[in-house]
C-alpha cells in the first residue's frame, strides 16, 4: 500500500501482524531479513536483552519481537533509516519494547550487557563494484562505515558473558569471517549455511559467536527448491515469524 504523505513509501504486510514502511527504490525487505532473525532467535531463544546492529528500517527487530521476549537496542547509521525504523516500531507497537539509535555503530558507547548481537553487515569493500545511486542501497551493500570486522568488534564489547554474537554474511567470505571472529576474541560455535536453489553455491552463511569456546554445529538450508518453490525448511523459518508461505 502506497503512503498517503509520501509517494515514495509502501506500507508492506511481510507477516499477518507485521506491517514495514519502507522505499520504493531503496532497500526492501526480503529473505536475508528472515534468515537473520532465523539465525539469532536460534542463537539465543530466551534472550532478554537484544542489539540490532545496522538495523536499516527494522525489519529483523520486528521479526524477532513475535519470537522473543525482549527489549531491544537498534543502531542504524542513515538518517533515512533510522526514521523509518521509529516509523516501523509505532507502527507496530513496540515503542515500549525497542527504540533507534541514529548512531555510528564504532563510535557506539557500549558495555557488556547483551544476551544477543544481531546483524547483517555489508559485505562488499569500497572500490569492489559500482556503487548504487541511492545512498540506502548503497549502504546496504557497500562497507561505506566498515563490515564485517567492525560490526564483530562492537558485538564483542557489548556481549554479556553468556552472550551470542549472530551475524548473517555474504556466503563466499567464510575466511575472512572466521578470522574477523577469531581477532575479538569470540569462539564461532554455530554456523547456518543458506543455499538458493540446490544446485546452487552458498548465498549467505549466519554465524553465532560466544565467548566460551566449544564444538561448532553446522546447519545447511536451502531457500528454494528445483522448481522454485520454498522447501519445508524455508517454510518453516517463514512460519516462527507467522509469515505464510505462498
Amino acid at each position: 500500500m502506497e503512503s498517503r504523505d509520501d509517494p515514495e513509501l509502501t506500507l508492506d504486510t511481510i507477516a499477518p501482524d507485521l506491517r514495514v514502511w519502507q522505499r520504493k527504490r531503496g532497500h526492501r525487505s526480503a529473505t536475508d531479513d528472515f534468515l537473520a532473525a532465523h539465525c539469532a532467535w536460534s542463537a539465543a531463544p530466551d534472550a532478554r536483552r537484544v542489539l540490532d546492529l545496522g538495523c536499516g528500517h527494522g525489519t529483523v527487530t520486528l521479526l524477532l519481537s513475535t519470537v522473543l521476549a525482549a527489549r531491544f537496542r537498534m543502531v542504524e547509521a542513515q538518517d533515512v533509516s533510522a526514521a523509518l525504523a521509529r516509523r516501523n516500531l509505532a507502527e507496530n507497537g513496540l515503542v515500549d519494547r525497542a527504540h533507534v539509535e541514529h548512531a555510528d555503530l564504532r563510535d557506539l558507547d557500549v558495555g557488556p550487557d547483551y544476551d544477543l548481537v544481531t546483524g547483517t553487515p555489508p559485505f562488499m569493500p569500497m572500490g569492489t563494484g559500482l556503487l548504487p545511486e541511492d545512498p540506502q542501497r548503497a549502504a546496504g551493500r557497500f562497507e561505506m562505515r566498515g563490515g564485517i570486522e567492525a560490526y564483530l568488534a562492537c558485538a564483542a564489547r557489548a556481549l554479556a558473558p553468556h552472550g551470542r554474537a549472530s551475524m548473517l554474511m555474504d556466503g563466499a567470505q567464510d575466511a575472512r569471517v572466521r578470522r574477523a571472529f577469531d581477532a575479538v576474541g569470540l569462539a564461532v560455535r554455530a554456523t547456518l549455511v543458506v543455499h538458493p536453489r540446490p544446485d546452487r553455491e552458498p548465498r549467505f552463511r549466519g554465524y553465532v559467536g560466544a565467548r566460551e569456546p566449544g564444538p561448532e554445529e553446522r546447519t545447511v538450508l536451502v531457500v528454494r527448491d528445483a522448481a522454485g518453490a520454498y522447501t519445508p525448511a524455508m517454510q518453516a523459518v517463514r512460519a516462527r515469524f507467522g509469515a505464510r508461505s505462498p
